[in-house]
């Protein structure tokens, strides 16, 4: 019976997240297709302010749940997410019935802080699931956006803004509670910058190799969503939900998660296919450029996902950070991308024929970085690279702990109490000019103190010092 009523309340969350997923990605695929184009009669500017607002919230976000989780403690967080909704919506919604570019842009802003904090915590609420689990749900949300987003267009203004609205409400209400557990962890625990010090492997710092992934892959997709751009809305194709849902198959019928690796690589050639058929002109090819893109962007959105939820379920207590700041990098590259993808419309409508070579440009570059920069990048060793970190040794003093390390080492290599105070100070990366005045000593009374150090810890270098203490946290 206990087995039983655990299964259907796991299966209970995997619906909930689903609904919150989905409305979430819906939300953000009508404001792209049918409420942004509202805004052009108003304040076309409003737009990219809400959408910079939306990034920096996510920047915001991560940079305290990383050094002073205290401030997103659940009650104030949460009120402050369905502040910035409801005010935002009724602010949004005067803008327009008024014709305000004040309301509007206000209202815009405040909408697209609250989708953010939104976003953070349904992405908390998918790390609570099993990995099958929540790979279904991404895969799920992501079709059924997929296929409604080329009709999302044709809904009444006053439909598509209220759906607009209403939808993050919807994933605030199915995931507030769960979150709120990841939430209060985080306030109550060591910030994560400090825990890093003596568990580097356990997280991601704000500039790792997946957040800058995350970054140029959205700068692509950015530029693709506003370069030849009808009517202030992005080309859309039923055709992109194809390998959105030939996923949500594979996931379904072989009841385990999607690899990301192979999904950016998939997503990748089509990104690079859709950009080489940007460059033609013929009929036979005629949207087969958006179909591409908008797919590539899909796929990529999928495993970009998946790979910040496996992270955040690995280490609860950098899940907020990992969530916000994966978030807040791609927000950026997309900014970054639709800023490029308008600059590139004046030119086109200035040279016609840089319709045809700016695409082909963006492809070699993307193609370039896709081929060199991802040579040594793989989501799987990212992920399992990330170390789970106890409670119970996050609830240790960080500098209690690294000096516990540095005295083991010390110890077990027969440092003098002399070379065990330098050595703790290399290890904290202190340089030898530090030391010197640190210790009142000479230049080469400090040289020789390293080179007996490095001695006997049998090393050649600092980095190999600073190996040695985190294989030490380690272990």
């Amino acid at each position: 019976m206990e087995e039983k009523r655990e299964a259907r309340e796991v299966r209970h969350a995997a619906v909930r997240a689903l609904v919150a997923y989905g409305a979430l990605l819906c939300a953000v695929s009508l404001m792209n297709t049918a409420v942004f184009p509202l805004f052009d009669a108003v304040f076309m500017f409003a737009r990219d302010v809400s959408v910079t607002c939306s990034a920096v919230a996510f920047l915001v976000m991560g940079a305290l749940a990383w050094r002073a989780p205290h401030w997103l403690r659940p009650r104030h967080f949460l009120a402050l997410t369905l502040g910035c909704l409801v005010g935002g919506g009724v602010l949004l919604a005067a803008g327009l019935t008024l014709a305000s570019p004040v309301l509007l842009t206000i209202g815009a802003s405040l909408v697209a802080c609250g989708r953010a904090c939104v976003t953070v915590t349904v992405g908390l609420v998918l790390a609570t699931l099993s990995g099958w689990a929540a790979a279904a749900v991404i895969a799920a949300a992501c079709s059924l956006q997929m296929i409604g987003a080329p009709w999302f267009s044709l809904l009444p203004p006053a439909v598509a803004v209220a759906a607009y609205l209403v939808l993050p409400l919807v994933a605030l209400g199915l995931t507030a509670k769960r979150a709120v557990g990841f939430l209060r962890k985080g306030a109550t625990q060591q910030p994560p910058a400090d825990l890093a010090v003596t568990r580097p492997t356990s997280f991601l710092a704000p500039f790792s190799a997946l957040f800058i992934c995350l970054f140029l892959f959205q700068v692509a997709f950015g530029f693709a969503l506003r370069f030849d751009e009808v009517a202030g809305a992005p080309r859309l194709s039923e055709a992109s939900a194809l390998p959105v849902v030939l996923v949500l198959a594979y996931v379904l019928v072989k009841r385990r998660p999607f690899s990301p690796d192979v999904l950016v690589s998939l997503s990748a050639l089509a990104v690079i296919g859709g950009f080489l058929l940007a460059t033609r002109t013929e009929p036979s090819v005629l949207w087969g450029d958006v179909t591409l893109l908008n797919a590539g962007n899909s796929l990529f959105a999928m495993t970009a996902q998946l790979a910040l939820v496996a992270i955040a379920a690995r280490n609860p207590l950098g899940a907020a950070t990992v969530i916000a700041w994966g978030n807040g990098a791609s927000s950026v590259g997309s900014l970054v991308g639709a800023a490029a993808g308008m600059v590139a419309n004046g030119w086109v409508v200035a040279d016609p024929q840089l319709r045809f070579a700016i695409p082909a440009a963006l492809l070699l570059v993307f193609a370039g970085y896709v081929i060199l920069g991802l040579r040594k990048f793989t989501f799987k060793a990212v992920i399992e690279g990330v170390a789970p970190v106890g409670e119970q040794q996050a609830a240790q003093a960080p500098e209690e702990v690294f000096q516990h390390r540095c005295e083991a080492v010390a110890s077990r290599h027969g440092l003098t109490p002399r070379e065990a105070e330098v050595f703790a100070m290399l290890a904290r990366g202190r340089d030898r000019a530090y030391i010197e005045e640190a210790l009142v000593v000479s230049r080469n009374t400090v040289k020789a103190h390293v080179k007996h150090i490095y001695a006997k810890l049998g090393i050649h270098s600092h980095q190999e010092l600073i190996d040695l203490i985190e294989s030490e946290a380690v272990g």
